[in-house]
């Protein structure tokens, strides 16, 4: 895999990454009906970046800056660097958090710039939907859902049925479910439009498998004592396998065309005139930072990475995790590249800890690098090692993709 490293001139970095591990969203009354047992206490309240993830982002950040420093990108001197990278995060305290210990790895003793909305100030780039950019069609997302799983959800839960049935006991153990204590997770699931902030309504198991295997996802990776992962019931086979239901909910809301564009018009077009100015030299409107810096590092959630492989039918894979995955502190990366023959030319790929890596607190950096799954672009890469597409050809890809009703035209 060395193979696709290094070759061409680096011109534009940009990595657009999740924020690392943070607690679940959800406070532990609201978990406690999901599980026979208390949930583990964390060490942060709900949806917050964890120390420990603050110290994964730093690692993260330190990985990115030996690499493009070997590259050439960066200079290495955090004095001289730090005006060649923009960093812009969505308005939680875990992206915020996170994209500031990314920068303390990236440019260590300098004082970065982290520019975003105030603090739950929803923010377009990250959550269009939310202040119903584009007012997008509900129930349209609905269908294009259901249309892909022939109108019913009970058969994609089947498909996944025995996945469930673990999850169940891991939840409950051998305890029988009371129907009137605690929602039985077998049971029937429905789709259908979403209301306010959501685009579609996913109900029952599909969508409980999604935050019940999130937050044991978490504990892992958070490093808590396997007898308190799962309550001591869950293998680190199982959490592999549970990850597949992860997936899922994704692939279907976030990764469903409509959906994607719905979500992703207005950072995908961003992202596309950050590149136009790169290649320019000169100021473009709508791009996020300026001309002379040569890294954008965007931190958001977990939809946004889904919702631009959903424009471009991007897919990866890295050991332990199903297809897709998008873990805590993962980044989609994108480098701009220019070869000898002077043709400029995109390149992706997915950088993320390994689960275990993030449980024990590894180190990452070059000597130690984190996964890494380069990506084939549909429909505009070549067969190179690093699967290369030329940049006029990806630019006419992804804006045939965007649907420019979702955008807004300056990306502040």
């Amino acid at each position: 895999m060395k193979g696709w490293y290094f070759s061409a001139a680096l011109e534009l970095v940009v990595i657009l990454g999740r924020h690392g591990i943070r607690s679940p969203l959800l406070t532990p009354a609201e978990m406690a009906p999901y599980a026979a047992q208390a949930w583990p206490q964390w060490p942060v309240a709900p949806g917050v970046l964890t120390p420990h993830g603050g110290r994964q982002m730093v690692a993260m950040g330190g990985y990115f800056r030996d690499r493009y420093t070997k590259e050439g990108l960066l200079s290495g001197q955090s004095a001289e660097d730090v005006d060649r990278i923009q960093f812009r995060s969505d308005s939680d305290q875990r992206t915020i958090e996170s994209a500031v210990r990314l920068a303390e790895g990236l440019l260590p003793g300098a004082a970065a710039v982290i520019h975003h909305r105030p603090q739950d100030a929803a923010d377009p780039l990250f959550v269009p939907v939310r202040l119903n950019i584009g007012q997008p069609d509900r129930a349209l997302a609905a269908a294009a859902i259901l249309g892909r799983i022939g109108n019913d959800p009970q058969a994609v839960f089947e498909a996944h049925r025995p996945t469930f049935v673990r999850l169940q006991h891991i939840l409950y153990g051998d305890e029988p479910i009371a129907p009137d204590k605690r929602p039985p997770l077998l049971q029937s699931p429905g789709l259908g439009p979403g209301t306010n902030t959501n685009l579609v309504a996913l109900t029952g198991p599909l969508r409980q498998g999604l935050v019940m295997t999130d937050a044991l996802l978490l504990e892992y990776a958070e490093g808590m004592p396997l007898s308190q992962v799962g309550w001591g019931r869950m293998t680190r086979a199982d959490l592999t396998d549970l990850l597949s239901v992860h997936s899922l909910e994704f692939d279907l809301t976030q990764k469903t065309f409509y959906c994607a564009q719905a979500q992703g018009s207005n950072l995908a077009r961003h992202l596309r005139e950050t590149l136009d100015q790169a290649v320019s030299g000169r100021a473009v409107a709508g791009a996020i930072g300026t001309p002379a810096q040569r890294m954008l590092v965007v931190l958001g959630h977990d939809t946004n990475l889904i919702n631009l492989a959903g424009l471009l039918g991007l897919s990866w894979i890295v050991s332990g995790s199903p297809n897709d995955p998008v873990l805590p502190g993962g980044s989609l990366v994108l480098e701009l590249r220019k070869g000898d023959d002077g043709v400029q030319r995109v390149r992706i790929y997915y950088a993320t800890q390994t689960l275990d890596g993030m449980r024990g607190g590894e180190p990452v950096d070059a000597a130690h690098p984190p996964a890494l799954a380069p990506i084939f672009i549909p429909g505009c890469s070549d067969s190179s090692p690093g699967y290369d597409a030329p940049l006029t050809k990806f630019e006419q890809r992804l804006e045939q993709a965007i649907d420019p009703k979702f955008v807004l035209p300056s990306s502040e």
